[in-house]
C-alpha cells in the first residue's frame, strides 16, 4: 500500500510539473507571437527604426527565456528560433521587405512549434 502511495504522489509531481512547465512555455510562446505579429505590421508600413527597436526588445527578451526554455525544451527548436531571429537581424538592417516578413513568418511557425510540442496532449504522452 505504501508504494501505491508512492507512485501516485510521484506521478501527481510529474504531472503537475509538466503543466507549470506548459504554462510557462505557451505563456511565453504567445507574447513572442504577439511581438511578432507588431513587428510585421512595422515592416509592412516600413517603420524600420521602430522596426529596429521592437526587434531590440525582442531580442533581449529571447536572451533572458532562452536560458528557461533549454532546461524544458530541446535544444534543436532553441536552435532553429536562434537562427531565424539572426535571419531576421539581417534582413531588417538591410531593410528587406519580403525577406523580413518570410522570416517572422518562419519565427512565429517555430513559437507555435514549440507550444504544441510542450502541450499535455495523448500524442505527446503517448
Amino acid at each position: 500500500m505504501r508504494s501505491l502511495i508512492g507512485v501516485s504522489i510521484a506521478i501527481l509531481v510529474i504531472i503537475s510539473g509538466w503543466f507549470l512547465s506548459y504554462r510557462h512555455v505557451d505563456n511565453h510562446a504567445e507574447n513572442f507571437i504577439e511581438s511578432l505579429n507588431l513587428l510585421e505590421r512595422k515592416i509592412e508600413a516600413e517603420e524600420w527604426d521602430m522596426v529596429m527597436e521592437k526587434y531590440s526588445e525582442m531580442k533581449a527578451q529571447w536572451h533572458q527565456i532562452r536560458h528557461r526554455w533549454a532546461i524544458i525544451i530541446d535544444h534543436h527548436e532553441i536552435d532553429n528560433i536562434d537562427l531565424a531571429l539572426a535571419r531576421t537581424r539581417k534582413y531588417v538592417q538591410e531593410k528587406d521587405k519580403p525577406l523580413s516578413l518570410g522570416e517572422i513568418e518562419v519565427l512565429k511557425q517555430l513559437f507555435q512549434i514549440v507550444k504544441e510540442s510542450e502541450a499535455v496532449t495523448l500524442t505527446n504522452i503517448l
